[in-house]
């Protein structure tokens, strides 16, 4: 992230916490002559969990959350139980993000939401690239998702996703719908990839200015594109037909977000199928920014995010 993008105009209109992060932040690339090899793959996985699970030990262990292994239609994934939980209405199934690539179930959003909505959390693990390219992924949601709609039975279901985790998340609601499941009451997406093609104006404008390499995270995506066309709906939701079954629906980004404008189009898109739609949009934030607990401008976005899923439960 070049210094020179940020200067002390734009450092006023961020908090403190944000202004040092941008301004201290190095990113990450591979040239085009570097091959990505599955075992290079694995090898960034390893590295970025290893810093995940201190985070993650964390904030299990400072909010007193229960962590339970749960399998539904033979897919596996956690149970998420904060210590005060609300009994009786229902459950949040999460998706976590990573590029397709990497991340688990015991994500730092899912663990997050759990505390901030004192609401139990059914997070999938699903198959990560290269292992699997798509559909896999999409397919394993839908049958975790359909697993937790058949046990909470009437209680009210929340969907929700991170990144790579919207993707599949938009994606499953739509296959769920034609498949005649049914439909969540909200669906929670942060900071979006509903068009993983590359296409929008943020792919370019952002591609120097985000946390996340565009350039890196759309060569990452091929190993879970594999051969397909990435306008495929399945692959990119963006491109899906959407009706007003398609549940009340709230967004995240920021003005460094390389998926900035897949939130802008998606909301054109929801708006004219009367899907009602709601989104943040920070000022200097980047992609993933929501996870961050104590970052002032995610706080107040996940507060704004869950006010949204109770006014549409």
């Amino acid at each position: 992230m070049p210094k020179t993008t940020f200067n002390a105009f734009q450092q006023r209109t961020v908090s403190s916490q944000a202004a040092k992060f941008i301004s201290t932040f190095k990113g990450f690339d591979i040239p085009n002559f570097i091959p990505i090899t599955n075992k290079m793959i694995l090898r960034m996985r390893k590295q970025f969990q290893d810093g995940e699970d201190k985070v993650e030990l964390d904030l299990i262990k400072r909010h007193h959350l229960k962590i339970e292994p749960v399998t539904y239609n033979n897919v596996p994934g956690l149970k998420i139980t904060p210590e005060n939980v609300i009994a009786g209405q229902g459950a949040i199934v999460n998706i976590h993000g990573g590029g397709f690539i990497m991340g688990t179930a015991r994500d730092r959003n899912g663990l997050l939401a759990a505390t901030e909505t004192h609401l139990p959390v059914y997070s999938v693990n699903y198959t990560l690239s290269p292992e699997a390219a798509a559909p896999i992924a999409l397919e394993e949601a839908q049958n975790f998702y359909a697993g937790v709609v058949n046990e909470l039975g009437e209680q009210p279901v929340r969907v929700m996703g991170s990144s790579a985790g919207s993707t599949i998340a938009a994606s499953m609601l739509v296959r769920a719908h034609a498949a005649g499941l049914k439909m969540p009451q909200v669906a929670i997406l942060f900071c979006p990839a509903l068009d993983i093609s590359g296409d929008g104006d943020s792919t370019v404008f952002d591609s120097r200015r985000d946390a996340m390499s565009v350039h890196l995270s759309m060569r990452l995506a091929k190993t879970y594109i594999d051969k397909k066309d990435p306008h495929d709906p399945n692959l990119s939701p963006m491109y899906a037909e959407i009706g007003a079954w398609f549940p009340a629906t709230y967004m995240t980004t920021g003005t460094r977000d390389m998926m900035i404008s897949n939130v802008l189009r998606f909301t054109d898109k929801l708006k004219k199928a009367n899907v009602p739609v709601g989104s943040t949009i920070k000022d200097g934030m980047w992609h993933g920014f929501t996870w961050e607990e104590t970052l002032p401008e995610a706080i107040e976005t996940r507060q704004d995010a869950w006010q949204f899923m109770a006014e549409h439960v």
